[in-house]
């Protein structure tokens, strides 16, 4: 249980948030969150209410002092976790080169230069550059929390944990936004509309192999949470091999192979 007092959310309604002085506008239309831009009377932050009281209760669980995150977008989540969890550090990775104004601007506003640190121009899956930041940010494998929130790809999401699960202290949280996209109702998501994800592979296999390591390693990962969501893994007490980090090399499956076919 952590004792840092977290502080207290004030909502107008279910899309207005402040914390401190800091004002949040949520939303989670797709064309929204690409064209409207944050600004600093009112961040963008791309998490219904629930998502936004799940971190919350994250914090009154456990510490959380250092957070890596992929996915910036308009910084909205940065900015949200700053201020929740008033960590040490956060370190984030964006796929998009170009800095985003709002989060710069909260980063020279609030003294954060030390303690936030955006990575624009970085896929998720390039091990080289994730290995190059993790291994500079994370020397001692410490971080509290790990959320990917970033392309919602199971092939991406799968590399990107790859990489950062070693990263991720024991007892620490591994949390996967948006995992069920493939599942969920609307033509949108069922006909083939969204010309970004239509044909891509399901992220539910990953969910899929995440519940067969923690059968086969409960050493590496204790406990899965799963809601509409998320999913949130907790790491084990184990020690993880070093040398790199491959999933399909740690779960048993009665020597077959698992292969994607959602």
């Amino acid at each position: 249980m952590t004792n840092k007092l977290l502080p207290k959310l004030i909502w107008e309604g279910d899309l207005h948030l402040k914390i401190n002085d800091v004002s949040f506008y949520l939303s989670y239309d797709t064309d929204e969150l690409l064209d409207k831009k944050a600004t600093k009377d009112s961040y963008l932050l791309g998490k219904p209410k629930h998502m936004v009281e799940k971190s919350v209760a994250i914090g009154q669980q456990q510490s959380i002092c250092k957070i890596f995150e992929m996915g910036i977008l308009q910084g909205g989540s940065v900015i949200l976790y700053d201020q929740i969890f008033q960590p040490e550090k956060i370190v984030a990775i964006e796929y998009v080169p170009e800095p985003v104004d709002a989060l710069v601007s909260y980063i020279l506003e609030h003294s954060k230069l030390d303690a936030i640190k955006p990575y624009y121009g970085i896929n998720q899956s390039d091990h080289s550059a994730m290995e190059k930041i993790l291994s500079a940010e994370f020397p001692d494998r410490d971080v509290d929390l790990i959320i990917d929130d970033a392309s919602h790809l199971y092939e991406e999401t799968r590399e990107a944990f790859n990489i950062s699960f070693p990263y991720l202290k024991k007892g620490g949280l591994y949390c996967i936004e948006d995992w069920a996209w493939a599942h969920w109702t609307g033509d949108y998501w069922q006909e083939g509309q969204n010309p970004f994800l239509n044909g891509k592979i399901a992220m539910s296999n990953i969910l899929i192999e995440l519940f067969m390591l923690t059968a086969s390693r409960p050493d590496f990962i204790k406990d899965i949470f799963v809601d509409h969501n998320s999913i949130i893994v907790k790491r084990g007490d184990g020690d993880l091999p070093t040398g790199g980090f491959n999933i399909a090399e740690h779960y048993l499956l009665r020597g077959k192979h698992f292969d994607t076919w959602l």
